[in-house]
């Protein structure tokens, strides 16, 4: 059965599910593609405060790219590229650069394309049964720069060089110490801590939860010092109707309480 990106919508947030269980939730070509195309749809979407990313079974957030397609879609240098640059890296900078807040829900197996994936997103909850990994050089290629870079960028030199180099596996509390998930949680509590994160994240305001992961993340891609045009620029919120009502239901708040 082949593998699909599969889309449900609550309130004002979205699931999107690796469904591949019979390959660990692999990816293949379009599938990467779906994914991306989902996210871009709904980075498009003005209402929808939070996205989440998730694999389709306990057993595995998503093992990687699916190696059977190795011999049809990566075999020569031209479908390599084509590969990692259009729909890995499509896939990838669709998710970093999404103005809406994205949550990778992992359980299990979080290897390859499925780590790259965890990393782009902004929190990343980890089940107890987790596992972390990019063992890549052991089927003897590299890593696609760009998604070293975004691996680097979360976790720095010594992960990186311990991920890639040495081809280590991570369990879930190891990835925590090491600054590769947000949290860890119990397996049992898995389920409840995503709701709970869910329901956080949609309790800020759109514009202001937005603002930050655009801050976030201009940090992150650049050491350089915020300039006073981008300060100004975040001052646009005294401007919207979302700060106002905002400000008015906290006054109205505080003065009940007195």
């Amino acid at each position: 059965m082949a593998g699909k990106i599969v889309t449900e919508q609550s309130d004002s947030h979205v699931t999107l599910t690796i469904s591949h269980p019979e390959r660990r939730n692999a990816l293949t070509v379009l599938m990467w593609q779906e994914l991306a195309a989902q996210v871009r749809e709904l980075s498009r979407e003005d209402g929808i405060r939070c996205v989440v990313i998730r694999g389709g079974t306990a057993e595995a957030f998503s093992a990687g790219a699916d190696i059977s397609e190795f011999g049809t879609a990566r075999s020569t240098r031209e479908q390599v590229v084509r590969f990692h640059e259009e729909y890995v890296g499509g896939c990838l900078n669709a998710i970093a650069t999404c103005p809406v807040p994205v949550v990778a829900a992992i359980q299990g197996a979080c290897f390859g394309g499925g780590l790259e994936i965890a990393a782009v997103c902004d929190i990343r909850i980890a089940a107890k049964c987790a596992r972390f990994g990019a063992p890549v050089g052991r089927l003897g290629f590299p890593l696609a720069f760009g998604e070293t870079e975004a691996l680097f960028r979360l976790v720095g030199p010594s992960v990186t060089a311990e991920l890639l180099i040495e081809g280590r596996l991570f369990d879930a509390r190891t990835a925590y110490e090491k600054g590769l998930v947000s949290r860890v949680v119990g397996n049992d509590d898995f389920e409840r801590e995503v709701a709970a994160a869910v329901e956080n994240i949609c309790a800020s305001g759109i514009l202001a939860a937005r603002s930050h992961k655009r801050q976030i993340q201009r940090l992150k891609r650049d050491s350089a010092a915020v300039t006073s045009d981008e300060r100004m620029e975040v001052y646009s919120f005294a401007e919207s109707e979302e700060y106002h009502h905002g400000i008015a239901a906290f006054l109205t708040k505080t003065d009940r309480q007195r």
